[in-house]
């Protein structure tokens, strides 16, 4: 079975040159034809004809954005500049008391050191020039002096993760001023955390838009009869290669497109980074716990 493409629609020849311009000026990654080749066999025709399954994957992976190494470092600065902008708004503060204010802080990541958020404070750190003694364990925070707590990470879309690691932080801490930091955000996830008096400060808001099967889909704005043939490729082989809880279209069927260099939200389309029974072309590096297995986090919270 196969289906008209539009006139306009770009050939595999057409969308590899693109991919291989992305690649080289903004990926800046080791990604490369045979890496993409490798991804596209795993598209045998089980939907379609095999040619239309993989050239429309490749539409999809035209439409990913990756976060290259420069670019966290980048949206890092970005976030320490709006956080002092609320910073001195919020609690009413001059310009030149904003050194003494930030001895009053204290940085953590979301998850435990050796996850993704260790790594994203290392960047932040470095790019808003503070100092080691400002960044903490989430496991040491309740025992600081430090009246403003700041997390930083760098998705949160359906707003659980944020809550199952502020369940042993943040409830217990009325007293203290507690900002969440993170590159991109859902407005679902912001509305959780601000319900439970947390700021968040994002520099990327996404939406329906940035679903990739939703009406409103900025993938499929110019071809909206491809948005559901896609879509079915994109459920049926990704039915076969993750495990519970995440669903065909990621976690919570979350469609969306993008990955950081360092790891691939789960939120993702599986068809991108799952190694199960698949060559993926941006795997996804799990956790070796979560939260249930730790025997602590309320079902409300997950």
């Amino acid at each position: 079975m196969n289906i008209n493409f539009p006139d306009d629609f770009p050939t595999k020849d057409r969308m590899f040159d693109i991919l291989h311009k992305i690649i080289e000026k903004s990926w800046k990654n080791d990604i490369n034809a045979t890496d993409i080749s490798e991804w596209l066999n795993n598209f045998t025709g089980k939907v379609y004809d095999v040619d239309t399954e993989q050239r429309l994957a490749l539409w999809l992976l035209c439409n990913y954005t990756f976060y290259s190494s420069d670019d966290i470092n980048h949206l890092c600065r970005v976030l320490f500049k709006k956080f002092i902008h609320d910073l001195i708004i919020r609690e009413n503060i001059q310009i030149d008391q904003i050194e003494e204010a930030l001895k009053q802080t204290c940085f953590s990541s979301i998850g435990s050191a050796s996850e993704s958020g260790g790594l994203l404070l290392y960047h932040f750190r470095q790019e808003a020039n503070l100092s080691l003694d400002r960044f903490f364990y989430p496991t040491s925070i309740e025992s600081t002096d430090n009246t403003i707590i700041v997390f930083i990470d760098d998705a949160t879309l359906s707003g659980g993760t944020a809550l199952r690691n502020f369940y042993e932080t943040v409830e217990p801490l009325p007293h203290k001023h507690i900002y969440y930091l993170t590159i991109i955000a859902s407005e679902e996830a912001i509305r959780k955390l601000e319900e439970k008096g947390i700021v968040v400060i994002c520099c990327s808001q996404v939406d329906e838009r940035n679903k990739c099967f939703s009406e409103n889909s900025m993938a499929f704005y110019r071809y909206p009869k491809l948005l559901e043939p896609t879509k079915q490729i994109a459920e049926e082989y990704g039915k076969n290669i993750i495990e519970a809880p995440v669903k065909p279209l990621g976690y919570k069927n979350g469609e969306f497109c993008f990955g950081f260099y360092y790891n691939t939200p789960n939120n993702t389309l599986p068809i991108f980074w799952s190694k199960k029974d698949w060559m993926p072309i941006f795997p996804r590096k799990e956790k070796l716990q979560n939260a249930r297995q730790l025997n602590f986090i309320p079902s409300k919270y997950v």
